[in-house]
């Protein structure tokens, strides 16, 4: 924002996943709230508007899992009589040296280059957890050449001469119908925990699990249970999936049941688990055999086991600030679209991104070309907000503003060139807002609330200290959100010059009073209006990341903290009177308005505390010693339990 000659400035869950009749996933496609897709092998639907986010990349990201199962029907081929057949040695894959392949659960920087699926892409800036997509050109990935895999050469054993029979005349088989290819692809061997218990003479149970970290890229869609790494014994869809939001990693898993399939007393059983489209699997090390024979209970002593306790809970709370901060630190870039959001663009954003900081974009909403806008969906992309500046950035007092156009019109202009995204923070041109414009914008559905405006009385009178502050944690109006701005000589801080670098006090204060504070910014260079120097800008953001890392400071944009503060109050949950769990208030419509993922301290007994969410979610609790676990969880995910203790 610009003001007159007084310049006052606007400062993974146990989940079985079905695959269904909906179109795939792509990443160029804007999708709203409610849209189905697919995406490796699993459907997923959209909880509010979003694009270019892989499905199941981000643990709170826009995507959850369609519950449900359609197991995969095995067909069984007869096989060719009296015909003796060579295999043929299988070829163990060998990586070219100094080939890395991407990892979840690594932090990558910009200019480091990773494999994954068949090609090698370089990061634009720093990421973790993003899927490299070549067809995702916003994101942090670039593809830059072919991921070569050069194979070990084979080698052929020399049978010993035998004589062939004739072969019998071999039907011409049925082709399948699953979609499963025969023979299965050859597998990357990787350490896969699984077991085969037998449950008769020719049956037995299958269960497995895999940390995400070593699949190498393979998004599982499918597994099998294969007899001397080449025929299928039974063929499943039935995946599972534990998120551990502690370590930021996932773990796979499946079980299924082999009715009169098994071969007595054979070596040769392996584990294959492959992507939805099978052009990439992994098999397990590890080869189990199967004795046909049903374990034998050995007769108890009579001994009566002590059983282990029940885990209770005895207080829960939420945090003041998401992950348990002290305080809450928002930036907001003002006059996005105007003169000098090229230094947003080019200097601010990427700067932001490279350390995992979010931050919001003012637009003045009819100065955007397609270009701005394009850009504006890959901030989104990253995690910033884009708020309203109002249309044409009128003062609210003067004879051309008009409410429905500056307010209203505006967030239309976000939703139609942003695909749907709605703006819920409004940012007053001037910093100024007189009462009839203020109450307009109260009424407004969609916006959640806006920075406070000093109070313009009209005919140049402004009554002034409205707007500078730091926000206490219970801030009760968030259509008045306090503020500071930055200016080189500081005459428009709450900081007067000569205290100290008028940013970092802004966040010092914030951790101090355990409040929120707000920075209003232009520019990130030497263009005007009041641009922060590129080496003061990036001193700060070093700061914040400091204090974030520190877990001293939550960095949210506007919006996610205005969610937090009363998502505190109205999705509260209430303790069971048995203390092994909780309720939200998810009937509460203001719970479903503010509803964000908030964090939880809860005081209980045991080392750990395994948590289910919604019946299907497995949250492990973070032990912070002296019997307190902090969580964070959505609320409109459902009642948290304490999983049983484990079978003696």
């Amino acid at each position: 924002m610009r003001s007159k000659q007084w310049m006052l400035l606007a400062p993974l869950a146990m989940v079985a996943t079905v695959a269904v009749a909906a179109p795939a996933w792509v990443s160029t496609t804007a999708y709203t709230g409610g849209t189905t897709v697919t995406y490796a092998g699993q459907d997923w639907r959209a909880k509010w508007w979003t694009q270019g986010d892989v499905p199941g990349a981000a643990q709170w990201g826009p995507w959850e899992v369609v519950a449900g199962t359609t197991p995969t029907p095995t067909v069984t081929l007869t096989p060719t009589p009296n015909v003796t057949l060579t295999p043929t040695p299988r070829v163990t894959p060998t990586p070219t040296p100094g080939v890395t392949f991407w990892q979840a659960s690594q932090a990558y920087t910009a200019g480091q280059v990773v494999c994954y699926g068949s090609s090698r892409f370089e990061a634009k800036w720093w990421v973790q957890g993003e899927v490299p997509d070549p067809t995702n050109t916003w994101g942090p990935w670039k593809v830059i050449s072919p991921c070569e895999i050069l194979p070990t050469p084979p080698v052929t054993a020399t049978p010993k001469p035998t004589a062939t029979p004739t072969p019998s005349p071999t039907p011409s088989p049925t082709p399948p119908v699953t979609g499963i290819p025969n023979p299965l692809p050859t597998g990357s061997p990787i350490a896969i925990n699984w077991t085969l218990a037998a449950t008769g003479t020719n049956s037995a149970n299958v269960s497995w699990s895999v940390d995400s970290a070593q699949l190498a890229g393979v998004a599982p869609a499918n597994w099998h249970v294969v007899f001397a790494g080449v025929i299928p014994v039974l063929d499943s869809t039935s995946i599972w999936v534990g998120d551990d939001f502690i370590n930021n990693k996932a773990t796979y898993g499946g079980s299924g049941s082999i009715a009169g399939k098994m071969i007595v007393a054979n070596l040769a059983y392996k584990l294959l688990v492959c992507n939805a489209a099978y052009t990439k699997c992994v098999e397990s090390i590890s080869v189990q055999s199967f004795t046909g024979q049903v374990p034998v209970t050995p007769t108890p002593k009579p001994v009566t086991p002590t059983p282990l306790p029940a885990q209770t809970l005895s207080a829960v709370k939420v945090e003041t600030w998401r992950n348990g901060a002290t305080g809450a630190y928002s930036m907001v870039h003002d006059d996005y679209c105007s003169y000098l959001s090229d230094t947003q663009i080019q200097t601010a954003e990427p700067a932001l991104a490279q350390r995992g900081l979010v931050a919001a974009f003012a637009a003045i909403t009819s100065q955007c070309d397609a270009a701005r806008w394009a850009s504006a969906r890959t901030f989104i992309a990253h995690g910033h907000e884009i708020a309203s500046h109002s249309r044409n950035h009128y003062d609210s007092s003067a004879a051309n503003w008009v409410n429905s156009v500056e307010i209203a019109q505006s967030q239309q202009d976000i939703a139609t060139n942003l695909s749907g995204y709605q703006a819920t923070y409004f940012v007053w041109p001037s910093d100024t807002a007189t009462d009839a414009a203020l109450a307009y914008l109260r009424a407004q559905p969609g916006y959640l609330g806006g920075r406070a405006g000093n109070r313009d009385l009209g005919g140049g009178n402004i009554e002034y200290g409205h707007a500078a502050g730091v926000n206490g944690a219970q801030f009760a109006d968030p259509y008045a959100v306090l503020w500071d701005v930055f200016t080189n000589a500081g005459e428009y801080s709450i900081y007067p010059p000569g205290t100290g670098d008028i940013l970092n006090l802004h966040v010092d204060a914030a951790i101090a009073q355990g409040g929120w504070a707000t920075r209003t910014m232009h520019g990130v260079g030497t263009l005007p209006w009041e641009p922060v120097p590129v080496d003061r800008y990036l001193a700060h953001l070093d700061y914040v990341k400091s204090k974030v890392d520190a877990g001293l400071l939550w960095v949210g944009t506007p919006s996610d903290v205005i969610r937090y503060r009363f998502a505190r109050n109205y999705c509260a949950p209430v303790m069971w009177a048995n203390a092994r769990g909780m309720d939200f208030p998810v009937s509460d419509p203001l719970c479903v308005k503010y509803a964000t993922p908030i964090t939880l301290d809860l005081t209980a007994t045991g080392t750990s505390l395994p948590l289910l969410q919604g019946g299907t979610k497995v949250i492990n609790a973070q032990p912070l010693g002296n019997g307190h676990f902090r969580a964070t969880v959505l609320p409109t995910d459902g009642s948290l339990t304490i999983l049983p203790p484990p079978p003696q």
